[in-house]
């Protein structure tokens, strides 16, 4: 007797969660982006940051009311996993941080970076990195540079065959421009009281600042010709893991959401 009521305690326990099961409804964050984040997507995007070792995520829906994320992660090298239930306005959150992202990463679309892609096969193509997914590189280049014949097109390699990037960076004229302002000024207003007397209609000061202005305008010229001038700082990124990808986050727009139509607009290459 005890062993029946015993078999179906345990039988109603694993009814009840099955039950529980089914009605959770896998979903996306958002459209095109699939079901799972893993680490990549993780860093990316800044979300489930408290989880220590992630390695990736699933996410559901209960009843409309309960957000569910199962989490795979690492400790002291051995996998393990672990079950948030949430209010469903995580969620929501969640959403809301992605749609900022979003528009931060479209940005970064409209602006593609000028590059140089080096193959692990020693081969090199320069162009614009219009993306990078963690799978592909995608770059608009032109192939027949050193031909008259050249046209404009659209390339993708796997990050599994890229050794390096190039990446130039627009020199930082701000400074020179602040540099030239105040060592425009500060010459400028020396030289006034060096050498204007009382001849002037205004008391001594005003003509000192006149001339410190002058100098400051004089410097903010030099300051930013001197700062377009110069040649730009080359980024080097090297890659040895497809995790390395994360290195370019801060620099390009990232491709997450699937469009095979896009990605036909580029072909591969080795």
């Amino acid at each position: 007797m005890r062993k029946t009521i015993l078999f179906l305690f345990f039988t109603l326990i694993l009814i009840s969660q099955v039950h529980a099961q089914e009605k959770d409804s896998l979903i996306q964050l958002y459209p095109g982006m699939g079901d799972t984040l893993d680490m990549i997507d993780r860093e990316v995007f800044g979300l489930y940051k408290d989880v220590k070792g992630f390695q990736s995520a699933r996410m559901f829906v209960r009843e409309k009311k309960y957000f569910i994320s199962d989490i795979k992660y690492l400790k002291d090298g051995l996998p393990g996993d672990t079950v948030l239930i949430e209010d469903i306005s995580r969620f929501s959150e969640m959403r809301f941080q992605l749609n900022k992202f979003k528009l931060e990463n479209d940005k970064k679309f409209e602006s593609p970076l000028d590059a140089s892609i080096f193959t692990t096969s020693g081969s090199r193509y320069n162009g614009r990195l219009d993306m990078f997914s963690k799978r592909y590189f995608f770059l608009s280049v032109d192939l027949n540079q050193a031909e008259s014949s050249s046209s404009p097109y659209k390339y993708k390699t796997s990050v599994l065959l890229v050794d390096s990037l190039l990446i130039p960076e627009k020199q930082d004229v701000g400074k020179y421009i602040l540099y030239g302002t105040a060592g425009g000024f500060v010459l400028g207003f020396f030289a006034g009281y060096a050498t204007f007397d009382d001849d002037w209609a205004l008391p001594k000061e005003s003509k000192w600042l006149i001339t410190g202005a002058i100098g400051a305008g004089v410097g903010f010229l030099l300051g930013w010709l001197i700062g377009e001038s110069l040649p730009p700082n080359i980024l080097t990124i090297t890659f040895n893991s497809p995790n390395d990808i994360l290195k370019l986050k801060e620099h390009s727009a990232y491709y997450y959401q699937k469009n095979p139509s896009f990605e036909e607009q580029y072909i591969g290459i080795e």
